[in-house]
């Protein structure tokens, strides 16, 4: 009987567990200041912030149940496991809790730094880089993977920081950002290309497959946030200007 599970040592898997668990909820957090922030009840932001947990949580629970029955770890293109989970959360993220009112509210109270700062859960990159380590991913996709998210982290905190400060922004919000995206769209273009050979197994068994299937989705919704959020900005500073 195949095992669908990882190749990678028990400390690996279950630090990647519990670190992805602790990014859901460090995700959640600017959440629940911006429900405060809108003037709603402590109560009412707590439930916005355990309903994001939950959703996450029931979606990587279905995700790892076709995992391990290995309905993902075949080689096809595109990838199934991009067909059957990541798809479904970017259609969810983007064709549905995007254009809620729920949602339009918490966007316009929450401020621009909270969601920059937001993306140091991308440290997650490392995992990319230790798998490489353990010769369980090619070279080319560990470290192209593994680098973007983590100079994306790294760098989120200094341009939240300049936004916070007040300094010229603007450029580095727009490079920043930018950057974050174009490392997922090549993120997904490589993998596309190094699949193809069967080199990628460790990304569609359990629990690495938390990857593809929640990440390409999360980051550019996240991203997407960004820019309607600096729309806003916009907008209100021509509303007091005017």
């Amino acid at each position: 009987m195949t095992n669908h599970v990882s190749d990678m040592p028990s400390w690996g898997i279950v630090l990647l567990i519990v670190s992805f668990l602790y990014s859901i909820v460090f995700i959640t957090k600017p959440v629940r200041r911006a429900a405060l922030h809108a003037g709603m009840t402590q109560q009412r932001a707590g439930t916005i912030q355990a309903g994001i947990f939950v959703f996450y949580l029931v979606y990587l629970a279905y995700v790892s149940v076709l995992s391990l029955k290995g309905i993902f770890d075949v080689n096809s293109m595109p990838p199934k496991v991009m067909i059957w989970a990541g798809m479904p959360l970017m259609i969810i993220l983007f064709g549905f809790i995007g254009n809620t009112p729920l949602f339009k509210q918490l966007l316009g109270a929450i401020t621009l730094e909270s969601l920059i700062a937001v993306h140091l859960f991308r440290l997650l990159g490392v995992f990319f880089i230790i798998l490489y380590c353990y010769h369980l991913l090619p070279a080319e996709f560990a470290f192209s993977a593994g680098l973007g998210d983590i100079i994306t982290a790294v760098l989120a905190l200094p341009v939240a920081r300049m936004v916070s400060n007040g300094k010229s922004w603007k450029w580095a919000v727009y490079a920043w950002s930018i950057f974050g995206i174009l490392d997922i769209i090549d993120l997904m273009v490589i993998a596309a290309i190094t699949g193809a050979n069967g080199n990628l197994r460790e990304m569609t068994v359990f629990p690495f497959v938390w990857f593809p299937a929640f990440a390409p989705a999360t980051i550019l919704f996240l991203h997407t946030a960004v820019f309607r959020k600096l729309h806003q900005l916009k907008k209100q500073q021509q509303v007091d200007k005017g």
